[in-house]
């Protein structure tokens, strides 16, 4: 009985034993190499070769690292450190290959000033891509940064809609208003707030449609969308 009770429990330890020891090999075992993903459905502001060098950058030696010694979290926020990246989900495989898969961050709108960047959904910059150049609205001045959510905003209501992307050309922001200019036409645009955006330019756009059929679009110089429910505008003086 004794017998086959030590036999049990030596070959239970002995399991044990292989798991451990296999475990441990496998974590001093050192990454063979990278493989960058970047999301092809986000616009490609970040190239792979700048994901590797960063990579590079963060190990010194690309294929030295013990697996035991990489903490993918840790290696995450490192990278997402970068203005072009929003997130990253890294990973490793058997064969000892780390994968990082890198979602690029999404401009909106473009700031074109005294310097250049763009803006994110929630109104933060992003800086100029050497990889990518983004067709967004652009704003033609130097907006406050308290003014950046909101001309985020106006910039993405603009830019989903298919006949003012291609019917509002440069944005300029006053601090208290926004004045949009008209492509092909001799007014512009105010607005002082986004709220109830999408309202203000459906109302707009059933205006210029009006006015066009009437042929009177040519009689304005300023076109104010302030409120919600009523367009007021300025014709040009004699």
């Amino acid at each position: 009985m004794w017998v086959r009770v030590i036999s049990f429990s030596f070959w239970i330890l002995l399991s044990i034993g292989m798991i451990v020891l296999s475990l441990h090999r496998n974590s001093a075992r050192s990454v063979q190499g990278f493989h960058v993903h970047i999301d092809e459905h986000y616009p490609q502001m970040i190239s792979k070769d700048s994901v590797d060098n960063m990579l590079k950058l963060v190990f010194k030696d690309s294929t030295s690292k013990q697996k035991s010694e990489i903490h993918l979290k840790r290696l995450e926020l490192q990278l997402a450190q970068n203005d072009l990246i929003k997130k990253t989900e890294a990973f490793l495989t058997l064969d000892n290959v780390l994968h990082i898969k890198v979602l690029p961050r999404i401009p909106v709108a473009r700031v074109k000033g005294k310097s250049e960047f763009y803006l994110d959904a929630e109104g933060r910059p992003i800086p100029l891509s050497p990889n990518h150049e983004a067709d967004v609205p652009t704003i033609v001045n130097d907006p406050d940064v308290d003014r950046f959510e909101a001309l985020s905003a106006l910039s993405i209501a603009i830019a989903q809609d298919r006949f003012l992307a291609s019917h509002i050309g440069d944005i300029r922001d006053h601090g208290d208003e926004v004045s949009m200019y008209v492509i092909d036409q001799k007014y512009q645009i105010k607005i002082k707030s986004v709220d109830d955006i999408q309202t203000k330019f459906k109302k707009y756009k059933a205006f210029y449609a009006v006015a066009t059929d009437q042929g009177l679009i040519g009689d304005y110089r300023e076109v104010t969308l302030h409120y919600s429910n009523q367009i007021i505008c300025k014709r040009n003086t004699l």
